[in-house]
């Protein structure tokens, strides 16, 4: 979560150099801008994340290929790594908050893959033996990411030298603990994480046990609290301004915000055309001025919906196709969307 107060950075130095001092109050309309077509060779979309300054998208595919894209023109600029039919999904994508030319890649295979996007190559790996690798996300100084899965365990690393400094581990509902459950890691695989935009050791995650858990880093124990209700499959997490957005895969109420500091549930926000199948959200993200972003498979296109009102804004459709990752940048000023359809849509909030 590094990367929203980089952005915020370099928004506010290209306000200054156009002397655009005042940012927009309101979105009124998404705007589609482009769509990249990847071919049915990659087997679909399974994570997106722009670069800091917003003119690279880097795409995670189904057959574990890694590319790089350009905002400006939606060509290809490099393929870190082509894929294959006997390979797994890459399921996560974090640029570094400090070296711009290094993107980090988790799969399902349990590989960690650190890339010099300049050089275009494998600067360091890391394998997680026995877990396959839903999320991964970098602390706010950057020195340290994080990596969760089906092993139920967080993992912390050293961001310079790729190196393990601490695992907390998962629960076993099956066995009877005595201690509270509240102070226990997670009880099923986990599929998001994020740390704190503002705090350096704070981070939560959540997964398929049907709650989210806070964390801070500082501490052997790890969890600091928990969260009941989200079950998450995806990157269905997101942090600002003190509030928790989650995206679950149930049929309604799938769409929440929730009081970091208290815990407790805010608002459901509704999304539109989801009577028939159902809401059933893979992944969410906060823009600016009151706006959330959310995607499934019930929905089957991504949209754009101002909490203050819950008015749809507009939606990102992938022709019937489940949405499986979005991402999105300057405050939601520009957006990608992909899932199991062969291309990426780009769209812009204004």
């Amino acid at each position: 979560m590094a990367r929203r107060r980089l952005e915020a950075a370099i928004r506010a130095g290209r306000a200054i150099d156009s002397e655009q001092s005042k940012p927009q109050a309101t979105f009124t309309k998404l705007m589609s801008l482009r769509v990249i077509d990847i071919t049915d060779y990659f087997s679909g979309v399974y994570s997106l994340q722009f670069s800091h300054d917003g003119d690279l998208l880097a795409i995670g595919c189904g057959n574990g290929g890694v590319l790089l894209y350009s905002t400006n023109t939606g060509e290809m600029v490099k393929s870190l790594h082509k894929g294959g039919r006997m390979e797994l999904p890459v399921m996560g994508l974090s640029f570094h908050p400090e070296h711009k030319n290094e993107l980090v890649s988790v799969g399902a295979d349990g590989n960690i893959n650190v890339w010099d996007i300049e050089e275009t190559k494998k600067k360091m790996f890391n394998k997680e033996k026995n877990n396959e690798i839903n999320a991964i996300d970098f602390s706010l100084d950057g020195d340290v990411y994080a990596t969760a899965g089906k092993d139920l365990c967080i993992r912390l690393y050293d961001a310079q030298t790729n190196q393990l400094l601490q695992t907390y581990e998962g629960s076993n509902q099956l066995l009877p603990v005595s201690e509270d459950e509240n102070d226990l890691g997670h009880g099923r695989r986990v599929f998001a994480l994020k740390f704190h935009p503002d705090d350096n050791s704070i981070f939560v995650t959540g997964g398929w046990d049907n709650c989210l858990k806070i964390w801070d880093k500082r501490t052997s124990h790890g969890v600091q609290g928990t969260i009941g209700g989200p079950h998450v499959c995806g990157s269905g997490i997101d942090i600002k301004s003190g509030k928790i957005l989650t995206a679950s895969w149930v049929a309604s109420s799938a769409l929440q915000v929730w009081d970091l500091a208290m815990g407790r549930l805010e608002q459901s926000v509704p999304l539109s055309g989801t009577d028939k199948k159902g809401e059933f959200l893979y992944c969410a993200q906060f823009c600016d001025n009151n706006v959330v972003l959310a995607g499934g498979s019930g929905t089957c296109n991504a949209q754009a919906i101002d909490r203050t009102t819950n008015q749809l804004i507009g939606h990102v459709d992938l022709d019937g196709k489940a949405v499986q990752a979005l991402d999105s940048t300057d405050g939601g000023r520009y957006i990608a969307v992909a899932g199991s359809s062969p291309v990426v849509k780009l769209a812009q909030l204004a």
